[in-house]
């Protein structure tokens, strides 16, 4: 299992770097558009700055590093199912932004890795299933760190963007 525990932070990392590279340009060709179609969401995104969005990145990357780390250092079945958790909480993240490209019918800047890395992941899930002593609930934790970093990580680009203008 130690093999494959930093994995995802591997993949995450690799993913939102193309996000983080195309995200501001994406968001300045597409701002009226997004405007009009996704009002709701579009608020937390026109004054992200490129510098913010990475500190968000950094952020979450840290965190999945965390449970990773925990996971092979303590290699117990909590911390391996939070593990799991939050591993398919990136993977659904890959889902997603598939999804949202299909929605906009446009290249968001996530889908190339998106297309990458969803296949490793979920070879990855499905080959440490059998490994680990699942527990809907303690998974169910892990994928609630996730959502709940997400949700953190969403808020930070633009309160970090405002700071520093």
């Amino acid at each position: 299992m130690s093999t494959f525990a930093l994995a995802f932070p591997i993949l995450f990392i690799f993913h939102d770097l193309e996000e983080i590279v195309g995200m501001r340009i994406f968001l300045d060709r597409n701002a009226e558009m997004l405007q009009k179609r996704f009002p709701k969401i579009f608020k937390f995104l026109p004054n992200t700055s490129t510098s913010g969005f990475a500190l968000a990145v950094m952020e979450e990357f840290v965190v999945f590093t965390l449970i990773a780390l925990a996971a092979i250092y303590f290699d117990n079945d909590l911390c391996w199912n939070i593990w799991f958790g939050s591993s398919f909480g990136i993977t659904a993240h890959f889902v997603m932004h598939l999804g949202q490209s299909a929605v906009i019918r446009k290249y968001i800047p996530a889908v190339i890795t998106s297309i990458i890395c969803l296949p490793i992941g979920v070879l990855v899930l499905c080959h440490c299933y059998p490994l680990i002593h699942f527990n809907i609930w303690f998974s169910l934790l892990g994928l609630a760190i996730a959502a709940a970093n997400l949700f953190l990580a969403l808020k930070l680009p633009a309160k970090f963007s405002e700071y520093f203008k």
